[in-house]
């Protein structure tokens, strides 16, 4: 059954995977933020009864319909009550950034708090060697989502991200585990000051467990979680010595410096996959149709070709990495070629949302200054006409960092508006990141290109400065995760219906 079709609930006859005790109650912090989804579905699918809270503003989010579905009781609202002394551990996805009332109550009631990333430990250190881990300093929510469809054989399961189109971010199968160990699942700022971030890791979690697979996309900077590119290295030579086998992509320059640093001394099996017929998979060919891809892979002197239902170049090359990575596992290549071929990418990741009066509305989740500037390539592939991109930057310690670099990353478009950088600080008082940004942007794209929405109950939104601005046959690519989430299909109502009042609800 392929990650598209399964359904949300666990099969009576599928084996359920060992939920690690600390985990059995768990209570899940904002539990419909990237990542966290994933955590709560595995969870609920293992057996375990989880509890997770989100914010009023987003209780109606089809997210919270798919977690209750699943099981998860999800409350409404940061309420202390919530918690109870039952609960076996408290997980948060670091995106907090000020006191929060459940966090203090689980201090106070001596519950084990855990980030994500501990209670991802807790689970792969009990699931053992089963473990296929996809990791980089960045882009890698198509490949592990495609890798989970690849080898979704009825026992998988997986713990993602973002889900596949048409599927879900989390299954407790009861065989081997996909995991998604990206850190940049959310907008992380600063650590919050409340006392019960100094409370030291629960020592019930054992130590790292080998990984038979590790797929390793990416190794740039990435602040706030890498600084620079050397931390990024650090990382994933970390990872990538704990399995016993790495697959890496030799079209990302700082993956090939990861290979050179792992022949150094002995350590895993390292294979390649990319565009070079050296490589150990080697994508001979790789051919946009106007509709998916049609790529051929040669891996121990066979050719296999593979249809991929994806948009943009560097999500098919992804999604060749997951192929590649099944195959150097030993799965049936043609099982392989039928599971990538119903693989349409994932949620938000250049998803067309519509066309309203001509104008085209096309998704994005891209955080990433080389995530950004691919995406808006792929868009040209999307339309004959011009290509608008409304960008919201992400958080203001990575636009501080990337500001520049963000901005360059529209060069392919032809005009940008900027939307205020998304952050859950309270207030800011440093310069603003989105400068840097906005001069980069004009002096790549030119004078009168680059619009910046301001705040203010005379200033136009989003949604009325594309109504002026796009003309038919336009493309429109909303980047970002918070406000940029909600704005597509209200920027298509508002295209459609540019003098009735956009519903609440959209």
């Amino acid at each position: 059954m392929s990650t598209i079709e399964r359904s949300n609930t666990q099969p009576a006859t599928e084996p359920r995977p060992a939920v690690p005790t600390l985990l059995a109650a768990a209570y899940l912090v904002d539990v419909s933020d990237p990542g966290m989804e994933g955590l709560a579905l595995w969870l609920a699918g293992a057996g375990a009864d989880v509890t997770g809270s989100v914010p009023e503003s987003g209780q109606h989010s089809p997210v919270v319909a798919t977690l209750r579905q699943a099981g998860v009781r999800v409350t409404v609202g940061f309420d202390a009550g919530h918690l109870r002394t039952d609960h076996t551990a408290v997980v948060w996805s670091g995106v907090t950034v000020r006191s929060h009332p459940e966090l203090d109550r689980a201090r106070a009631l001596r519950l084990p708090i855990l980030g994500r990333a501990l209670a991802l430990k807790a689970i792969t250190s009990q699931a053992g060697t089963g473990v296929m881990a996809v990791t980089g300093s960045h882009s890698t929510a198509t490949a592990a989502a495609a890798l989970a469809a690849v080898l979704d054989d009825g026992e998988t399961g997986w713990i993602l991200t973002a889900p596949a189109r048409g599927g879900t971010a989390g299954h407790a199968g009861g065989g081997r585990l996909v995991v998604d160990y990206c850190p940049d699942t959310a907008t992380h700022e600063a650590a919050p000051p409340a006392a019960w971030q100094q409370r030291p890791a629960p020592p019930l979690v054992r130590g790292e467990p080998r990984l038979p697979a590790a797929l390793i996309l990416s190794t740039d900077a990435n602040a706030p979680h890498y600084e620079d590119a050397i931390e990024g290295l650090n990382a994933a030579e970390r990872l990538a010595r704990r399995a016993d086998t790495v697959v890496l992509p030799t079209w990302d320059m700082g993956v090939g410096i990861l290979r050179e640093r792992l022949a150094c001394q002995p350590g895993p099996q390292v294979v390649t996959v990319g565009l070079n017929p050296d490589d150990t998979v080697w994508i001979m060919a790789l051919l946009w149709t106007g509709d998916d891809y049609r790529a051929t892979l040669r891996f121990q002197e066979r050719n296999h070709t593979v249809i991929l239902p994806v948009v943009g170049r560097h999500h098919a090359l992804a999604a060749c990495a997951a192929v590649a990575t099944a195959l150097v596992l030993g799965e049936d290549p043609k099982a392989v070629v039928e599971r990538a071929g119903r693989f349409a990418g994932v949620e938000r990741s250049l998803a067309v949302l519509g066309t309203q009066c001509g104008v085209t509305v096309v998704d994005s989740r891209a955080r990433h200054p080389r995530e950004v500037a691919a995406d808006v390539v792929a868009a040209r592939m999307l339309t004959e006409g011009e290509v608008v991109v409304v960008l919201e930057p992400d958080g203001i310690a990575r636009t501080v960092a990337h500001g520049t670099a963000l901005g360059t990353a529209l060069g392919d478009a032809d005009r940008a508006v900027l939307l205020s950088v998304s952050t859950p600080l309270a207030s800011y008082h440093g310069h603003d990141p989105l400068d840097a940004v906005e001069q980069a942007a004009l002096h790549v794209l030119g004078q009168g290109t680059v619009n910046r929405i301001r705040s203010g109950p005379c200033e136009p939104g989003p949604e009325q400065r594309l109504y002026e601005t796009t003309a038919q046959g336009d493309l429109v690519l909303i980047v970002g995760t918070g406000q940029a989430a909600r704005l597509g299909p209200r920027a298509l109502f508002h295209l459609g219906a540019p003098n009735a009042p956009i519903p609440h609800d959209l």
